[in-house]
């Protein structure tokens, strides 16, 4: 694995932390396929760097001019005002765990980091709770993608990995867009 798969996955993390909308679980599940875990799980770890460091820059905008930076997520696919609502409202209690379990709920990473940097909630504790709320949805996703790989594999099942994860991520983006609308 070169360098260039770990800029992407860093890169993909950061984009998607800022204003981008497809998830880097596209990228790492489709990377457990063709590279295997081992080196997916390392694009995993440079996924949620650059998520953080996409984050952070979030919380600086959020700090900044928060109605700006909410006006931009506005212009996010599927990001509405009640989505921005109600993560204003998470981040005033218990904000670290909201972040965690965001992901459950389909909520957007990049909202927590505005509304944390509107909140002055401390740029260095929320980098740190970033990392730790970032990296394990990205491992599982990762890891789910391998199993059912090599599971697969074992039944030598002739459809292309590729053509079964292509499908998975419309039917999963299909629903999340369905549900948002």
């Amino acid at each position: 694995m070169g360098m260039i798969w770990l800029l992407a996955a860093a890169l993909w993390g950061f984009a998607e932390a800022t204003l981008f909308f497809i998830v880097p679980d596209v990228f790492l599940t489709a990377a457990a396929v063709h590279l295997g875990l081992s080196k997916a799980l390392r694009l995993c770890v440079a996924a949620a760097v650059g998520a953080t460091i996409g984050g952070v820059l979030m919380w600086h905008w959020g700090a900044a001019d928060a109605d700006t930076a909410r006006h931009a997520l506005l212009h996010v696919p599927a990001i509405a005002e009640d989505l921005l609502t109600r993560v204003r409202a998470e981040t005033a209690q218990g904000w670290a765990a909201h972040l965690a379990l965001g992901p459950l709920t389909g909520t957007p990473y990049k909202i927590y980091a505005v509304e944390a940097g509107a909140a002055n909630i401390n740029a260095f504790v929320f980098a740190a709770v970033s990392f730790v709320a970032r990296l394990p949805r990205f491992l599982v996703t990762t890891v789910l993608a391998a199993a059912v790989h090599a599971y697969m594999n074992r039944r030598d099942v002739v459809v292309s990995p590729y053509v079964i994860l292509a499908i998975v991520w419309i039917v999963n983006y299909a629903i999340y867009f369905y549900l948002r609308n």
